[in-house]
C-alpha cells in the first residue's frame, strides 16, 4: 500500500527540486541586472530593468515554493478515508482524469512517482479536487475545465491494493 508520508516526501523532493532550479535562475537574473554589460545604452535601453523585474518575480516564485514546503512539513493527513478531502488518495476512471489524484490543502500541482506509481497532486482549489470533494467511492464526478465538461468515476479513496 501507498503510505502518504511517501507521497508527501515525494511532494517535498520535487519542491526542493524546484527551488533549487528557482535560485540558480535567480541569481543569474540578479547578475544580469548588476552587470557591466547591462548598463543602459541609451534611455530607451532597458535590460538591466527587465532583468531586475525576472529577479523579482524568481523571488516571489522562491518564497512561494518555501511557503508551500513549510505547509507540507507539518500537514499530516488523515488516513484512511473514505470521503474524499484533503490528504485523499483517489483512484480515478475517466477518459482524460489520472489513474491516482492526491489531493492537498496547499498551493501545489505536480505528478510524483511513488513505489512506480504516478499520481497527480492537485489543490482543493484546482477544478478536478473541487468536483471530487465530499464524494464516496463509487460515486461519478463532473469536472469542467476550459469549458469542456468530462465525467469521472471514482474507484477507491486510499485504495488498500495501491
Amino acid at each position: 500500500m501507498l503510505d502518504k508520508q511517501e507521497i508527501l516526501a515525494a511532494i517535498v523532493a520535487e519542491l526542493t527540486a524546484q527551488l533549487r532550479e528557482t535560485a540558480a535562475a535567480l541569481q543569474q537574473a540578479q547578475a544580469g541586472a548588476t552587470d557591466a554589460e547591462s548598463r543602459p545604452e541609451n534611455k530607451y535601453d532597458t535590460r538591466a530593468l527587465e532583468t531586475s523585474y525576472l529577479a523579482a518575480a524568481h523571488t516571489e516564485r522562491a518564497e512561494a515554493i518555501r511557503r508551500v514546503l513549510a505547509q507540507v512539513h507539518f500537514w499530516r493527513p488523515q488516513s484512511p478515508m473514505t470521503v474524499i478531502a484533503p490528504g485523499a488518495l483517489v483512484e480515478l476512471e475517466g477518459e482524460r482524469a489520472p489513474r491516482l489524484v492526491f489531493l492537498t490543502p496547499f498551493p501545489a500541482s505536480m505528478t510524483v512517482r511513488v513505489r512506480g506509481q504516478a499520481i497527480q497532486v492537485v489543490t482543493t482549489n484546482a477544478p478536478l479536487a473541487a468536483a471530487l470533494l465530499g464524494k464516496q467511492a463509487g460515486d461519478v464526478a463532473t469536472v469542467r475545465v476550459a469549458g469542456q465538461v468530462n465525467e469521472v468515476e471514482i474507484l477507491a479513496i486510499d485504495p488498500p491494493g495501491l
